[in-house]
């Protein structure tokens, strides 16, 4: 499970909302009852945009212990996919192809954090191999479904997965997807199907008057104006 943030202005102080959502997340430990420890260890990274320049990073360390997030919020300066991850597949942690933001044939990066069934998801057969073997994580899959539902209009894209995530998230589960594109346009769809504590855990909120997405515990600790997200929509 993960914690996700999607900016198109330069924020940092998100970025510090973040990282304390991944060290200590109580709708986490409220989502699994304390099954696992409240955070989130398993890698992070990111993809922002600088005139006209990307910059990506991902890494297996935990964010809170990785001096690249201070470089990030010294940099930040418009549209940011930024994601922490806890993983939920046993095995896949240990992989650096499994830490997201995943970019997608160059056109598009995907952040996720769902209770999709890998089984119900298509991809093409050298990404199912892979995860049939439990070297590649259910993200993999997800980032194409994206990638071929993607539009220049990132509403349409937003629309599309949204449609999907009902089709594929089970009875009582949920998803979020986050999604950025060359252009620096992005998007967001969300659902969930079950009732609190899961429906906390997967919400998504909108910064008010600001073109920002996050995930309900990055919402939690930074304590501004936030308002409950659409189940989708672009910033």
């Amino acid at each position: 499970m993960c914690r996700m943030l999607l900016t198109l202005e330069p924020l940092p102080e998100l970025v510090d909302a973040l990282v304390m959502a991944a060290k200590d997340d109580p709708l986490g430990a409220k989502r699994f009852r304390n099954r696992s420890e409240p955070n989130h260890p398993d890698g992070w990274g990111y993809v922002t945009l600088i005139e006209g320049t990307v910059r990506e990073y991902r890494s297996p360390k935990p964010i809170w212990e990785d001096y690249e997030v201070n470089n990030l919020k010294e940099i930040i300066a418009g549209p940011t996919l930024v994601h922490v991850r806890k993983t939920s597949i046993k095995g896949t942690k240990e992989y650096l192809q499994n830490v997201q933001p995943v970019n997608v044939n160059n056109v598009v990066w995907v952040g996720y954090n769902g209770t999709i069934d890998p089984k119900a998801l298509e991809a093409p057969k050298p990404i199912k191999d892979l995860m049939d073997r439990g070297l590649l994580a259910d993200t993999a899959a997800v980032a194409w479904a994206v990638l071929e539902r993607y539009s220049l209009d990132p509403q349409e894209t937003a629309k599309a997965v949204y449609e999907w995530l009902e089709e594929v998230v089970p009875e009582d589960g949920g998803a979020a997807v986050f999604f950025l594109d060359p252009f620096g346009k992005g998007g967001y769809a969300w659902i969930s199907k079950a009732g609190d504590p899961e429906l906390s855990y997967y919400r998504l909120y909108k910064l008010k008057g600001k073109r920002v997405v996050a995930s309900s515990t990055v919402a939690l600790k930074h304590g501004g104006q936030w308002e409950e997200a659409p189940n989708y929509g672009s910033l």
